[in-house]
């Protein structure tokens, strides 16, 4: 229908027509602001139309609605009969909505909303920006989906590909370059699908392709996949020289000022049995009876350098690799954390010269909640005695504050047993991050991102059968560099 032409009465009319009811006063507004057919046409805003219906939210939805199918047009169809074999022709070279079509090797990316594309063309990081983002997936979503419904993998992969050569900026800083699109553009069909679970065509393809479910595997805390001497017997040593490098051992843990060279020496001959022995059962607790200086941060340290040698100087790694990605972590887990307001109340107490060291400490406690992880399990408040193997951390102090202000002491234990005391919260969450290759542990479900971030990027480790990394953190990792 033609709106330009209808005047502000026949506009009216229109609306009772449609079983609005117009009062008196709502009516003389549409006359006193010449609401005529061409006001309507060029479109009113929403505080418009609540001056105009104002007090009821129903007859402000019933008149958008109204004008929307005003602006509907009308299209008229002239049927013509169309010979059977022009028919054939067409329907197999056409590809339908939701049909088994195979993506064409010419597929190119559609253009994208206008706002958007002038992003694009100018080189915009468009993919740390979730509405943009979402807006990138459905415009690539319609045009595949104009083929089919069911993309192979390969067909996935093929329109991501083609995404990244035309935008390269958009590449993800992890893996193979466009995993998170890969992954979110297959999420997006699964979800356009899930309400066409009545199709034929949809629930055929679904008992075809559809993955069954099977039973999950029991995590351990014990893993296989660290790197571990797996050799039956050490060169040059047997039980009775072990024993013999474990007394030395003993003896200088017991001094005030141990020889750390000699301690050095005694724990490098002792390596490859104490890894053999951790990888054949022993406990934790049996383990740092044995060998006490796994019970001391710097001798933790000092093991995971040896175990992997690329590493370095692991808290200088530390320091360096996380500073530079301080600020963006604070800034993005500013309204996931429920901690973040005794950060902000620290700093607000603290010395100017003292800024850095709370930031870089902060951050380290709030890294978990970007990658949608908590810390409830691995940082405590007191000596509490949790229902868990994996490392954690207990600060001695009853308050938050005193993690983040200043060196607070905490204890670090592992399977119930104390293993080491620190001096500060970031010495102890790097000391935890270390028993995991010290004492042969698999990394929890509760912090499994955390911790692969940490030991990818920051301490730089790569182990062998390491899966690639999940989405959620390839995802942070753009946001991060």
């Amino acid at each position: 229908m033609v709106l330009t032409g209808l005047s502000t009465e026949e506009v009216l009319q229109k609306i009772s027509e449609a079983g609005i009811e117009v009062t008196d006063v709502e009516a003389q507004r549409f006359r006193d602001n010449d609401v005529d057919g061409e006001t309507v046409d060029c479109g009113l805003t929403e505080t418009m139309v609540a001056y105009l219906f104002q007090g009821s939210f129903k007859k402000q939805a019933k008149f958008n609605q109204f004008v929307c199918k005003l602006k509907e047009p009308v299209v008229t169809l002239t049927l013509e009969p169309v010979p059977p074999e022009e028919c054939q022709q067409s329907s197999s070279a056409i590809p339908r909505n939701g049909t088994n079509v195979r993506l064409p090797a010419s597929f190119d990316i559609p253009a994208f909303p206008r706002h958007l594309q002038t992003k694009l063309d100018n080189k915009e990081p468009c993919q740390r920006n979730p509405k943009d983002r979402h807006i990138m997936i459905r415009v690539l979503y319609e045009a595949v989906a104009l083929y089919t419904m069911y993309p192979t993998t390969s067909e996935y992969v093929q329109v991501v590909k083609i995404l990244i050569a035309k935008y390269p900026f958009l590449k993800d800083l992890e893996g193979n370059g466009y995993h998170t699109w890969h992954m979110s553009l297959r999420r997006k069909f699964k979800w356009e699908r899930a309400p066409l679970v009545d199709n034929s065509e949809v629930r055929g393809s679904k008992e075809k392709f559809g993955h069954k479910k099977s039973k999950q595997l029991v995590e351990t805390v014990r893993t296989s996949q660290r790197n571990v001497s797996t050799a039956s017997s050490v060169l040059g040593e047997d039980p009775s020289s072990i024993e013999a490098h474990v007394n030395v051992l003993h003896s200088q843990y017991q001094k005030m000022q141990p020889d750390f060279r000699i301690v050095r020496n005694r724990m490098q001959q002792t390596f490859a049995w104490w890894q053999k022995e951790i990888a054949d059962g022993m406990t934790v607790e049996d383990t740092v009876k044995k060998y006490p200086f796994l019970r001391t941060p710097t001798g933790l340290f000092n093991e995971l350098e040896r175990i992997h040698p690329a590493t370095g100087n692991l808290c200088q790694r530390f320091n360096e690799g996380f500073k530079c990605i301080v600020l963006k972590v604070l800034h993005l887990a500013q309204r996931k954390s429920p901690l973040f307001q005794f950060y902000l109340e620290t700093k607000e107490e603290a010395l100017t010269e003292d800024l850095p060291d709370i930031d870089f400490r902060a951050a380290l406690i709030f890294l978990p909640y970007i990658f949608k992880e908590n810390i409830d399990h691995f940082i405590t408040l007191g000596e509490t005695d949790l229902d868990s193997p994996y490392p954690t951390i207990q600060l001695t102090d009853q308050d938050w504050k005193m993690a983040f202000a200043r060196r607070a002491p905490n204890i670090l234990k592992v399977d119930h047993i104390e293993v080491c005391r620190t001096s500060g919260i970031d010495e102890g969450i790097i000391s935890a991050f270390c028993t995991y290759f010290v004492f042969n542990l698999s990394y929890p479900r509760h912090l499994k991102n955390t911790l692969m971030f940490l030991q990818r990027y920051i301490a730089k480790i790569v182990v062998d059968g390491d899966q690639p990394l999940p989405i959620t953190v390839t995802r942070q990792i753009n946001l991060l560099y």
